[in-house]
């Protein structure tokens, strides 16, 4: 359990794999807590800017050093320790260059996700799952009546339900509050200063600083954006089903232009891909890609529609060819 906790954290478990972590994690307190335990021993690890090698060597003659005075330590400080050193162990392990910063102001957290996925277990256990470019600040501690965290950026938030200690997510136009539920907050969303996705339970937003009451109440599959200089959100249905592939990297287009097709894989995978002909975006795409890298995904795209694919640079593709007529 251990390992695959490690992977979840650092983002290399498949989806069903990942699914089935967070499907224990729900089962009992008791798991949660467990969870939380670890996610904290795993970031701490990943704090430490030291030589691999020789941190290894320090936990491992800690840990023989322990082993050693065991008949002096019982019980679960113990245990506890052991599992901290396991998991720093294999922290250490599956380390890389261009990992995540974690900043610590006070009593105050603030994570950034550049390059990948950040997996956040907050204070409280509620899980959150920071995209690239983002950075999500909270408190060390929920004390006090609310539970309050700031985003900038995008984030899919797992919130547990606590009554007596609404979960408010603030961002620079816009105010986000729960009881326990799952949604999406977007304030990188093209059109709107701040865009918000409900996938399950019940989420009231408001806009900041106006003058009148601008709370707007959104339930599972309702979406709420609001727009430079509104009033308040504006509701609607969910009409793109694709707002979670950045995370699940599941991605489903059913009679979609290519145009919309490759903006999604775009946003998906943080790549850029061009055309050379405007004709190639008039394209129908009806394919599901479950996983698959975006190599994969634009070869078979390419070849459907007879086009050349072709890679410039880490993130910089292009689509070459005749395109596709629209049929009046």
């Amino acid at each position: 359990m251990e390992e695959q906790l490690v992977k979840y954290f650092s983002g290399n478990l498949s989806r069903d794999e990942a699914r089935k972590i967070e499907e224990w994690r729900s089962e009992s307190d008791k798991n949660a807590s467990e969870f939380l335990e670890y996610h904290l021993a795993w970031k701490f690890s990943n704090e430490q800017e030291v030589n691999k090698s020789a941190a290894l060597n320090a936990v491992m003659n800690r840990i023989e050093a322990i082993e050693g005075a065991n008949e002096e330590l019982q019980g679960h400080g113990f245990k506890t320790y052991l599992k901290y050193a396991a998991i720093a162990v294999l922290g250490i392990g599956l380390m890389f260059f261009g990992k995540d910063k974690i900043l610590d102001s006070g009593n105050q957290i603030a994570i950034e996700a550049s390059e990948n996925l950040e997996i956040i277990t907050l204070p409280d256990g509620s899980v959150v799952t920071l995209s690239q470019n983002s950075v999500l600040t909270y408190s060390e501690k929920f004390d006090g009546e609310t539970r309050n965290v700031n985003l900038q950026g995008k984030a899919f938030f797992d919130i547990r339900r606590d009554e007596t200690k609404p979960f408010i997510v603030n961002t620079d136009k816009s105010k986000i509050e729960v009881l326990g539920t799952s949604f999406l907050v977007n304030t990188l969303a093209m059109n709107s200063s701040t865009e918000v996705i409900v996938k399950t339970g019940k989420v009231a937003v408001s806009k900041k600083q106006s003058k009148v009451e601008n709370t707007v109440q959104l339930v599972a599959g309702e979406v709420g954006r609001l727009v430079e200089d509104a009033v308040g959100f504006e509701k609607s249905t969910i009409e793109d089903y694709n707002y979670l592939a950045w995370k699940t990297k599941l991605v489903e287009f059913e009679d979609q232009d290519l145009q919309s097709v490759l903006g999604t894989l775009e946003e998906v995978y943080g790549v850029k891909i061009s055309v050379s002909n405007e004709k190639i975006h008039n394209c129908k795409v009806s394919a599901k890609f479950d996983n698959q890298p975006v190599e994969s995904v634009l070869e078979i795209l390419s070849r459907t529609f007879n086009l050349e694919l072709t890679k410039s640079g880490t993130n910089q593709f292009s689509l070459s060819g005749e395109g596709c007529i629209v049929v009046q």
